[in-house]
């Protein structure tokens, strides 16, 4: 099932999606394989969505509980991206050395076309992820529920 999920068809706009209709909706899962990430998530309404993250380079995912209530969900890619979201996705060191770090995986990042998809919290887990393609399906229509 996830293999037909992976679909390398994703492209960045693919992502012209209306993410704010997860705003205090639920945050209710993941399915990590290989460099594919599957992240599942409602809206208010109890509607099922997963978003497909294809060639995912780095993903960090903090304070996974029951209850995961998300603030927004947001898309950055290009000069929206910065330092400080490689900074916090690549855990670089702090001062000059890590700033230097997190400047050439920018630039590699930004050169790669990658995106960074971000779920904000109002309770429970912050996610953050980098991958080459991003897309949303609704889950009723990929996956049992």
């Amino acid at each position: 099932m996830l293999d037909d999920l992976t679909m390398n068809n994703l492209t960045p706009s693919t992502l012209a999606l209306d993410l704010q209709q997860f705003h205090d909706g639920f945050l209710d899962g993941f399915l990590i394989r290989e460099s594919s990430v599957l992240v599942f998530l409602s809206t208010l309404e109890k509607e099922p969505y997963v978003i497909v993250a294809n060639e995912v380079d780095r993903m960090k995912a903090d304070d996974f509980r029951e209850g995961n209530i998300i603030f927004d969900v947001i898309t950055k890619q290009g000069d929206e991206l910065s330092v400080a979201d490689i900074e916090s996705l690549y855990g670089t060191q702090a001062g000059e050395t890590g700033e230097l770090q997190a400047r050439k995986i920018l630039e590699r990042v930004t050169r790669e076309g990658r995106m960074v998809l971000e779920i904000n919290p109002s309770c429970g887990c912050e996610c953050r992820l980098i991958a080459k393609s991003v897309g949303l399906l609704h889950r009723a229509d990929t996956l049992p529920v």
